[in-house]
């Protein structure tokens, strides 16, 4: 206890993440996207909690991409006091560097583009709202921390998989699933 009182030092830890989201085909397809979308790009994607990973169940896949690039094209990105805005500038320049260079990288490992992909506007910070499908579990932008708007939607098969490449991470922040089996939710929130 002595030593405790002593030496105790007041830190800061800074524990990243890449999030996976897992979304079921049992779910209300339209709240899941907005769900999903808010998950991710709430505060420009600068959340170490952001859900980045968004593993998807095959069946539904397809329509989910449509409505996830849908409702990211229509996000307001501007001057982050305008209350019409949704997404303002990254912290910095060398946040947004980073971004733009794990998008490029998304674009040249074969993930495919939906939406964004570059430079909002020619001033400041702003990254378009940006969606990627296809997205691999090797590919940079399913890996490193982005920690900004890039959205990358995986497929999955079975509850197996979800859960195998869900934690495929060195991170381990948090995680979300979306279905309305409970058995389902349970195993998942165990595993």
């Amino acid at each position: 206890q002595a030593a405790g009182s002593s030496n105790l030092k007041r830190v800061s830890l800074e524990l990243g993440g890449k999030s996976p989201l897992i979304i079921f085909a049992d779910t209300d397809l339209d709240a899941v996207v907005e769900k999903a979308h808010t998950a991710l790009f709430e505060n420009m994607g600068q959340n170490c909690c952001a859900g980045s990973r968004t593993f998807v169940e095959e069946s539904i896949y397809e329509e989910f991409v449509k409505k996830s690039i849908a409702r990211a094209n229509r996000r307001a990105v501007g001057h982050g006091f305008d209350l019409d805005v949704e997404q303002g500038p990254q912290v910095d320049k060398e946040q947004f560097d980073k971004i733009l260079g794990l998008i490029q990288s998304g674009k040249e490992e074969g993930a495919q583009l939906g939406c964004g992909g570059g430079r909002h506007g020619d001033k400041g910070y702003f990254v378009q709202p940006t969606v990627f499908y296809d997205v691999q579990d090797n590919m940079r932008i399913a890996k490193e921390e982005i920690f900004g708007p890039v959205q990358s939607i995986i497929k999955f098969k079975s509850i197996e998989e979800a859960i195998d490449r869900a934690n495929n991470t060195t991170y381990g922040l948090a995680a979300g699933v979306f279905t309305k089996d409970i058995d389902k939710a349970l195993t998942i929130a165990n595993s």
